[in-house]
């Protein structure tokens, strides 16, 4: 992964996505490429139940890149994979990608962006009704971020997770 990469990741982790949180993904359709069937972790799922659905990922970074990811989910779920100071860890990231859980709303910008602008529109908007200060949504895919810290928190506060909620799920 360039890091590059990384850090388009790491910016969608930080503006668009709660890593206390995951999603409940929809079917995915019939025709979608085997490369799309990614494990979609559920908008309610514990931190056991991520680590548990993060286990194969993680037993294939082990077996390609070393000892060194044992036990690594949560960190490296947290981080959105492997960092780009690992090459070993970049290639074994690459093999191992079919079974790296993601979030519901990250499978769906990857799989259908126009959902997705859709949601986050909704998103935005509950947001800004809520009373978080934000950025001007991104034209090509509506991710927004935080402005400013306020009285109502983060990305990982409660009001923010529930629209957020209510835009992907509803």
């Amino acid at each position: 992964m360039s890091r590059r990469t990384l850090a388009i990741v790491m910016v969608a982790l930080l503006a668009g996505c709660s890593s206390a949180t995951a999603e409940t993904p929809p079917a995915a359709p019939a025709s979608a490429p085997a490369g799309d069937q990614r494990p979609v972790f559920r908008f309610d799922a514990t931190e056991d139940e991520k680590k548990a659905m993060a286990k194969p990922w993680v037993d294939c970074l082990v077996k390609n890149a070393g000892r060194k990811y044992q036990d690594k989910a949560e960190e490296l779920i947290g981080k959105g994979g492997v960092t780009a100071d690992d090459p070993k860890g970049e290639a074994a990231l690459r093999t191992c990608l079919p079974q790296q859980p993601e979030a519901f709303d990250e499978h769906q910008r990857r799989t259908d962006l126009t959902a997705f602008r859709d949601n986050q529109r909704e998103w935005y908007k509950c947001a800004r009704a809520a009373g978080y200060q934000l950025t001007a949504p991104d034209p090509d895919t509506g991710q927004f971020g935080l402005s400013r810290i306020g009285p109502n928190g983060d990305f990982d506060s409660p009001a923010i997770q529930e629209c957020k909620r209510k835009a992907f799920t509803d």
